[in-house]
């Protein structure tokens, strides 16, 4: 039997294109919005065909929301991070993705989507936003349970403080601040909160 005749049924993929067509999207994002996002236009930008994007995602928010995830995928494929992250994984995650100009570009624009595009925000939550959520609470119990935060802590005001912080350094802080930097930040965001970050074994990862 052949190689066509051995080929599993579906189209056959170009990584290249793929690559190109994801980076173009999160491109425009970062220019100019969800809005600045069009099937035509990312194609342009890609260097490719409107039919090899179409052949991939048949709307714009099927798009956005894969050059998204993938985004958020590269960010955390340049880390080791453990089965139960501490907070030393989060400080070092964060503090390596916001000190990339594009990243903190692209975050600003995203404010606005869950107002502007209800529908593309719901489908990105269940895509990616609510396992990352879902992360950083079950995180913040596994540090409340090793005695890091009070007992009585409220934990969903903590994450909505940590959440509130990545917000503050994204509109108050300059784009190229380096990783070191804003790791401080979020270490001292930390213990303003409550952490005991003294005795974390994460500690190290986001450079105390």
């Amino acid at each position: 039997m052949g190689k066509e005749q051995n080929r599993a049924p579906g189209r056959p993929r170009n990584v290249e294109a793929d690559n190109a067509v994801l980076t173009a999207a999160l491109d425009l994002i970062a220019e100019s919005g969800v809005d600045g996002v069009s099937i035509e236009q990312v194609a342009k930008r890609a260097g490719v065909a409107r039919t090899t994007v179409y052949r991939r995602y048949a709307t714009r928010d099927e798009l956005v929301i894969a050059a998204l995830v993938a985004n958020e995928k590269a960010v955390l494929a340049s880390f080791q991070v453990p089965d139960e992250p501490g907070p030393g994984d989060l400080v070092a995650t964060w503090s390596v993705a916001l000190s990339a100009p594009r990243a903190r570009r692209l975050l600003r624009r995203m404010m606005s989507v869950p107002r502007d595009h209800p529908d593309l925000w719901a489908a990105f939550r269940k895509a990616s936003v609510d396992s990352r959520e879902q992360g950083i609470h079950d995180l913040l119990v596994r540090a409340q349970e090793h005695g890091q935060l009070a007992a009585d802590a409220d934990l969903e005001m903590v994450h909505a403080l940590l959440t509130g912080a990545v917000v503050v350094h994204l509109t108050n802080y300059p784009d190229d601040a380096p990783a070191e930097e804003i790791a401080s930040f979020f270490w001292r965001v930390l213990r303003t909160i409550g952490f005991d970050v003294e005795n974390d074994k994460s500690v190290e990862k986001g450079n105390q």
